[in-house]
């Protein structure tokens, strides 16, 4: 009975120590196949004003003090959304979300020539994702951009890399830049419902996010030059429901291997020992002597 308490024992640890391992690699592989997937959204889906806003570059960021960027306050982004997005030559527009956790969110951008005002090049553009803080640093890039007030390269080269993001805008998470492109897709999901920054005046706002769309040249070296007319975006937003690790799956995971470390030689040195310490409960039997 004690023999299979022991066996019961080691294979409970061992499955515990292995299954968090599986299930995050699989969490893992589903998001990152996600990520290469075209969006299956409708086009009669449509366009809900309650859960996005279509805002504009040069929009005043008024009510820094709260994170607000818009006029009306979003209700978290759970359903599939499309959109067309008129974008002028040398201008910027943005899409106004509100991401959460739990879901994962995959865009789909198209460029096409506006018949209006076509293009006489290939219509492409750029595409960022910024958080709240990264939007506004964007629109005032836009702006001494459009005031011929560029800052020379040198410059921003001679800040340090740490100190650089107060500067210039970063899209989210660092990835979130797809240029000089016709179409793109990518996916993305929340870890948590951190904001980009803390407000002194209060919470007053949830965390926001921008969908950029960009036809002018910017700062980054290996943006898009804007195209010579105007053009028509479309936008695909696929919503799914996404697996969510508990917090605490972390914790087993870096405690599992240094525990394993103590407990499994504690393991192998008590199985020694009690092998050691058993009774011999067979009976010898003494070989007769062969007699002359």
């Amino acid at each position: 009975m004690q023999h299979i308490g022991k066996k019961l024992f080691a294979t409970g640890f061992s499955l515990g120590f292995i299954a968090p391992i599986f299930v995050i690699l699989f969490v893992s592989a589903g998001t990152a196949s996600a990520s290469g997937n075209d969006c299956s959204v409708p086009l009669d889906v449509g366009f809900d004003s309650d859960f996005a806003e279509v805002v504009e570059v040069e929009d005043e960021t008024w009510g820094w003090w709260s994170g607000s960027s818009g006029n009306t306050d979003l209700l978290p982004l759970r359903d599939d959304l499309y959109v067309e997005i008129n974008l002028a030559r040398n201008y910027a527009q943005a899409l106004r979300l509100e991401l959460v956790t739990g879901y994962s969110y995959t865009f789909c951008v198209e460029f096409n020539s506006d018949p209006d005002n076509p293009p006489t090049e290939d219509p492409k553009g750029d595409v960022y994702l910024f958080d709240s803080a990264n939007w506004r640093r964007y629109q005032d890039e836009y702006h001494m951009i459009m005031e011929d007030f560029r800052p020379p390269e040198e410059i921003t080269e001679m800040i340090p890399v740490e100190w650089r993001d107060m500067v210039v805008f970063l899209p989210f998470r660092d990835t979130h830049a797809y240029e000089d492109k016709r179409s793109t897709s990518f996916s993305t999901a929340l870890d948590n419902d951190n904001k980009a920054f803390i407000s002194w005046f209060g919470d007053n706002s949830d965390a926001e996010y921008f969908l950029a769309l960009d036809n002018f040249n910017n700062s980054r070296p290996n943006d898009a030059s804007a195209v010579d007319g105007d053009m028509i975006v479309q936008v695909w937003i696929e919503v799914e429901d996404r697996l969510t690790l508990p917090k605490f799956t972390a914790y087993i995971i870096v405690g599992l291997l240094p525990l394993s470390c103590v407990i499994v030689p504690i393991l192998i040195h008590s199985r020694y020992h009690s092998n050691g310490a058993k009774e011999n409960l067979e009976k010898q039997e003494l070989v007769p002597l062969l007699e002359q």
